[in-house]
């Protein structure tokens, strides 16, 4: 006797929970794959494409509004959102479309403009060139990294301010890895976010930034150096360390010590 084929209840709205959904929830917190989930159900099948307000969100999801703005922010940094489109109100239509890697259908989303998704390719490609220079960063750039590019780029930050805080937040990085040699690279982009934040509310001289540059080079080589005799492992090896530096070296290289 051969068993009757599942069927749905209710076919109406139905969504394919598979992989997609599998990997968001490892990769979300709690709030953040709840929304996750609510576009999900909601969402168009052929675009991935919710249209909604933040206030309708707040609402049926029962959270405030605020709390709304920052999983959905987690979303986009984890690379599961890809267009995160509000307006500055929150009863503003806005729209929400998760990635093509979680989504489970084939999509027919209407493109961006040619000339807009050129200039953001540039400027994520110029974002991934400034990364890649500073040896402290580990050479590998993620979707998240991307998505958090194209955030900057939809924000109008230039491009100059984002490499100034790849070259001051690698500056602390050099100075806390002389105290500790134990410091890893650094992984993610997302950790000079809040240093573009910090830039943009400091008034620091111009003059700053090529002193910096300055002393980097010397960081950057005695990095090289001992990570290099890391990796082959070699027993006995002395791996560079405070004593070989200059003592004005050891300065803390904030803005604050440069800045007017």
């Amino acid at each position: 006797m051969n068993a009757s084929p599942l069927r749905l209840k209710n076919t109406r709205n139905w969504f394919a929970a598979g992989l997609e959904v599998q990997q968001a929830m490892n990769m979300l917190s709690d709030g953040a794959f709840k929304i996750f989930m609510y576009v999900c159900l909601n969402a168009r099948r052929d675009s991935g494409v919710l249209r909604t307000t933040q206030t309708e969100l707040a609402r049926n999801l029962k959270k405030t509004n605020g709390t709304i703005r920052k999983l959905l922010h987690e979303m986009e940094s984890a690379g599961i959102c890809c267009q995160n489109r509000f307006t500055n109100s929150s009863v503003g239509q806005g729209t929400i479309q998760i990635a093509p890697s979680y989504w489970p259908y084939e999509t027919d989303a209407p493109e961006s403009s040619p000339h807009s998704d050129s200039a953001a390719d540039t400027f994520v490609l110029d974002v991934k060139k400034a990364l890649a220079a500073r040896a402290c960063v580990r050479q590998s750039f993620s979707t998240a990294d991307e998505v958090l590019a194209r955030q900057w780029f939809s924000r109008g930050i230039p491009l100059e301010r984002i490499r100034q805080a790849i070259l001051l937040g690698c500056s602390r990085k050099y100075v806390s890895w002389r105290n500790n040699a134990a410091h890893g690279p650094i992984s993610s982009l997302a950790y000079f976010d809040p240093i573009v934040d910090e830039i943009e509310h400091q008034k620091i001289e111009s003059d700053y930034w090529g002193y910096l540059q300055f002393r980097i080079q010397r960081h950057e080589k005695l990095w090289t150096v001992s990570h290099q005799k890391e990796s082959r492992s070699e027993p006995g090896v002395k791996h560079a360390s405070n004593s070989e530096l200059e003592p004005n070296d050891e300065a803390d290289e904030t803005p604050a010590s440069k800045s007017a």
